[in-house]
């Protein structure tokens, strides 16, 4: 019955979810039904010419140090085009759909590429794109290191000395590059270099024991790192106060490297109705809540981890049962710890579970119940990123480039967070109830300030206060989860909305298509078809899944 009615595609995703149903313990691999599709003549040339168009994504490096000057990203633009003028000349009009999901995918990279070169242009107009360091993670120059942990092995001694040397000459590229500066941008790169000049002076001071052939280029890091701070200070007052892309070039970029179907003023509306949904719920939770005790936040990092096995655990055992097919691969990891924000990384701060206490925003959350945060990072990104690495596919097994499946992964991810409140895993939970509205009005809330940015009529000042007044519980002036929200919204276009907005996105195609299959729709199924499509816009998983290709040619355009 159900083969009669999907499309050969949807066949194909729904063979490997029964495959993985079965077998839960097989990592990822091509669907049957593709694997035996006839390869359309020229789809290998596409898969060459993607290869080689990743291959010439990273800037060229000159002695370690990647090359962002205004001659060089001129030629890399005009070798752009002659790429997406090849991709032009490639027929994919009679490929079966699953051929042509993957065209569209190159397209989608080709056109990030060429939106970042165009309109975005992070190595002229954003000094925060200069983190020599890679603290977390966020726009960056390419090369950006990592600090091994020490004591370092002789070959990891040897790539961190280069790296460090190169610190003070791409400092020095990084000014003259900088001709269109802008001032949020600038400020955020104050605070950024305010803790690289600490990790460079921490790392001179710990390599004295093992590494002392260290120092100096550690040194000699900070002190080019500090110049930069002190240019950047000087500077930042007179520049132009808004860093964002543009009303015309933010929907522009939504339709044609997000592939969503709405205009910003469509996300706007529907963010705001999910905020009142979200804020109108968590009011009559807390009422049928009252007078019971508020629950106790964990205070030692021994209570920390104890905690999250227990709930990392329970909420496996739960989703294992007939909710999704999860892979024995996807477990509890006793080594991953809490996530460490970039500006926690600063060697000045004090740790975690150390006076003076400072536990933001997501902490007051997981320190009371994680169950919501652990659905949304462990059978969430945890396991997208597990099952990706055995992804074999030519063009779907690789990592998205340019955000490009920024908003099926965020969205998968906090669908779950409501989808185990509505499955039931939180009915003896009511406290828990609570804080997974608080976290849904929280996500709801980051759409307005990343619109009000890009559209260049908030500062990033502004939109950090909307954050901060519209979140329910637990944020306050100085929120560290706010300040980083709103630098990563105006960093990296569709970040922000992209939680709420790949939500609603899978729930409309969880809707469209139990519609479409009536009593044969299974929501097993249906989880681990979508999953199965892989980490791509939710717009194509749709055109897979349904047959249905009303919104592909508004999101194709003139290819």
């Amino acid at each position: 019955m159900i083969r009669r009615l999907l499309a050969p595609t949807t066949v194909s995703l729904l063979a490997l979810a029964a495959a993985s149903a079965g077998a839960a313990q097989a990592p990822a691999a091509v669907p049957a039904a593709v694997a035996s599709e006839a390869v359309p003549a020229r789809y290998q040339e596409l898969v060459a010419l993607y290869g080689e168009f990743r291959a010439f994504v990273p800037p060229p490096m000159r002695d370690g140090v990647p090359d962002y000057s205004p001659a060089a990203m001129s030629v890399q633009y005009s070798g752009l085009q002659r790429f997406m003028e090849r991709l032009r000349a490639i027929d994919d009009s009679q490929w079966p759909v699953s051929r042509r999901v993957d065209y569209m995918l190159v397209l989608a990279e080709m056109r990030g590429m060429e939106f970042q070169h165009r309109v975005v242009q992070p190595w002229k107009r954003d000094p925060a794109f200069y983190s020599t360091t890679n603290l977390g993670f966020g726009p960056k120059m390419h090369g950006a290191f990592s600090i091994p942990q020490l004591p370092a092995t002789a070959e990891q001694v040897r790539a961190l000395k280069a790296q460090l040397e190169a610190v003070p000459e791409a400092l020095r590229q990084a000014r003259a590059n900088l001709t269109d500066p802008r001032g949020d941008l600038a400020r955020l790169a104050v605070q950024q270099k305010r803790i690289e000049v600490n990790v460079f002076g921490r790392l001179a001071e710990d390599v004295r024991a093992h590494h002392p052939e260290l120092i100096a280029p550690a040194l000699a890091a900070r002190a080019a790192a500090a110049n930069f701070l002190v240019w950047l200070e000087d500077i930042e007052a007179g520049l132009p106060a808004h860093g964002g892309v543009g009303r015309e070039n933010y929907d522009w970029y939504l339709r044609h490297v997000l592939l969503l179907p709405y205009t910003a003023d469509e996300v706007e509306t529907i963010g705001e109705r999910e905020y009142q949904r979200m804020i109108a719920f968590l009011r009559i939770e807390e009422h049928r809540n009252r007078g019971l005790p508020e629950l106790p936040m964990v205070r030692t990092r021994a209570e920390f981890d104890a905690k999250r096995a227990r709930e990392d655990n329970e909420l496996l055992g739960f989703l294992r049962n007939g909710w999704v097919t999860i892979p024995h691969y996807v477990q509890h990891d006793p080594e991953e710890g809490p996530y460490i924000l970039p500006a926690e990384r600063d060697p000045s701060r004090p740790g975690l579970f150390d006076d003076p206490e400072n536990v933001h925003f997501f902490f007051q959350t997981e320190f009371r119940d994680g169950l919501p945060l652990r659905a949304h990072n462990l059978p969430g990104h945890a396991f997208d990123q597990l099952q990706a690495s055995r992804d074999t596919r030519p063009i779907r097994g690789q990592r998205r480039l340019f955000f490009v499946d920024g908003l099926r992964n965020e969205g998968w991810a906090f669908y779950l967070e409501e989808m185990i409140l509505q499955a039931g895993l939180l009915d003896e939970r009511p406290r828990t109830r609570e804080i997974d509205y608080i976290l849904g009005a929280k996500r709801a809330a980051r759409l307005l300030p990343e619109l009000r940015m890009h559209a260049n009529e908030w500062t990033w000042a502004q939109a950090n206060r909307s954050l901060i007044n519209r979140t329910p519980r637990w944020m306050d002036e100085d929120d560290a989860i706010a300040q980083f929200d709103i630098e990563l919204y105006l960093r990296q276009p569709g970040y922000g909305i992209g939680y709420y907005i790949g939500k609603v996105e899978l729930e409309r195609l969880l809707a469209e298509r139990s519609m479409q299959l009536g009593t044969d729709f299974d929501l097993h199924r249906f989880h681990d078809a979508f999953r199965a499509a892989g980490a791509i816009p939710i717009s194509l998983i749709r055109w897979e899944m349904t047959g249905r290709d009303d919104e592909i040619a508004e999101l194709r355009g003139n290819f």
